[in-house]
């Protein structure tokens, strides 16, 4: 990937042609489109002042960092919805600015009644350093015959444990077909791979831990684990290469697990479109309103208050939906406002919106997604995902209409870092939503207590806030929806469902 893109022109662009027909056009045919001095009007109601305001009260340190789950997020939440219901936005979810989505704490029992023997020639009790239990949720014990297989033999698997032999790129696949090889009748599951596996000593701090996710795991109907070709039996090493082989030893695998369930927020707002014929799409801005919570104190301080990431992008949520709320009247297309929690743990409160979407993704036209804004430069934004889709081109133009902005867009110069995979525009952009990523970068207060409200640059996020402003006003209006680079669509979308 390149290191910088060209810089946008300063020239004139398409957009101020569409906003001159819009006024002149005697047909009326774009009559539709919002006014340029109402346009110019709402932006105005986005101000530094309020965005300071904003910030203040969401990485305060009364709210101890918003951790996913707790009650300070549940009071971030619900004061985001006090602010969509103060500008008139309807809710998003039936009655509700809240929708709420399952969590799940799953940890390892006591580890001391884990275990794994496998009698047989060689045989004997696996240490437990060679072994990973795999979740599943419960107390678990399975013992059987070992049956070397693959996840693709069909064979009856009743009674035995089933062994098979995975390589490093095999092991996602793996792990996601155990519930396939219980469902054939295992009594346990065992994947070899090699202990100089990368994946290996990561899985087991992973699995030894306790970790958060969407959704209360479905108890497995038996134990699975990951094993060390090396640990094994000689005999049953050799025979990991011949399905069907391995009938002279068995195998007793014994696993625990404990789960706690908990509950996610996000918070929907949204403005119904203008447009008959255009209403039921949608475009997205969005943002997440958790962070780090309270953690290891650095110079006394261990209130992680995350005022950049993401209070900066929330609070920016929030000063668009009052600018679409004081428009005259709406835009063609409807408008959503969408600030999830569960970011820091691995996207999921956007995993479980792109899964259980209130407004279909299919009619969804783009998310314009803003993580961390309030640092670094104060005239270059990041904008991710530009070269994906025609959202690019209009940005540029959106850009080029608007010099006063002063703001010069940039392709992500980190690509060593995959930010393109660690905020939340990801899951739409992965369920085929066409999507932009606005982002200043990381700094050294990045994930630290130190990153506070008075370290952000307030001038330069109206800029870029009225920025998104414009750019999401002409996407719901625009009388095309956002197109897709066949390339990017291929790479992310089709890919991703690999």
């Amino acid at each position: 990937m390149r290191r910088w893109a060209r810089h946008v022109g300063r020239a004139p662009g398409a957009l101020a042609v569409l906003a001159t027909l819009a006024c002149s056009d005697p047909s009326g045919s774009l009559s539709a489109q919002t006014a340029p001095d109402d346009a110019r009007a709402a932006a105005e109601t986005i101000t530094a002042a309020d965005l300071r305001l904003r910030v203040g009260a969401l990485a305060d340190d009364s709210m101890r960092g918003r951790d996913t789950p707790s009650p300070e997020l549940e009071k971030a939440a619900r004061h985001i919805g006090g602010r969509f219901e103060e500008f008139g936005l309807r809710p998003g979810n039936g009655g509700s600015f809240l929708q709420t989505y399952p969590l799940a704490f799953t940890g390892p029992g006591d580890p001391s009644r884990q275990m794994l023997r496998i009698a047989g020639p060689g045989g004997g009790t696996i240490p437990a350093t060679s072994f990973v239990a795999l979740p599943g949720g419960g107390d678990l014990t399975g013992e059987g015959d070992v049956v070397v297989t693959t996840l693709t033999d069909a064979r009856d698997l009743s009674g035995h444990v089933a062994l098979v032999r995975v390589s490093e790129n095999g092991l996602r696949e793996a792990l996601g077909g155990l519930r396939a090889l219980l469902d054939r009748g295992a009594a346990g599951v065992l994947f070899a791979v090699d202990a100089s596996s990368q994946y290996f000593g990561g899985l087991r701090g992973f699995f030894g831990r306790e970790r958060l996710s969407v959704g209360v795991p479905e108890e497995l109907s038996a134990p699975g684990m990951l094993v060390t070709v090396e640990a094994l039996p000689p005999g049953l090493a050799s025979a990991l290469d011949t399905p069907g082989g391995g009938a002279a030893y068995r195998a007793t695998l014994r696993t625990t697990a404990r789960i706690r369930e908990a509950q996610g927020l996000n918070t929907i707002g949204w403005i119904e479109g203008s447009d008959p014929q255009l209403r039921d799409e949608y475009v997205i801005f969005s943002a997440h309103m958790d962070h780090l919570g309270v953690g290891r104190p650095v110079a006394g301080d261990s209130i992680y208050n995350g005022a950049d990431d993401d209070a900066s992008g929330t609070a920016t949520v929030i000063e668009l939906a009052e600018a679409f709320a004081s428009l005259p009247a709406p835009p063609r297309r409807s408008v959503v406002f969408l600030t999830v929690s569960g970011e820091e743990k691995g996207l999921l409160g956007s995993r479980w919106y792109s899964e259980h979407p209130v407004f279909p993704l299919e009619s969804t036209v783009a998310d314009l997604n803003i993580d961390m804004i309030g640092r670094n430069w104060r005239d270059t934004v990041v904008a991710i995902g530009r070269d994906e889709s025609s959202l690019g081109t209009t940005l540029e133009e959106v850009v080029a209409g608007h010099p006063e902005l002063d703001l010069t867009m940039i392709d992500d110069p980190w690509p060593q870092e995959n930010f393109y995979m660690r905020s939340d525009h990801y899951n739409f952009a992965r369920n085929g939503v066409p999507v932009l990523f606005f982002f200043t970068g990381t700094h050294e207060d990045y994930h630290g207590p130190n990153d506070e409200p008075d370290r952000l640059l307030y001038e330069k996020m109206s800029r870029i806030a009225r920025l998104i402003f414009f750019l999401g006003l002409e996407v719901a209006d625009a009388e095309a929806r956002p197109q897709w680079d066949p390339v990017a669509y291929r790479r992310v979308v089709e890919g991703g469902r690999e």
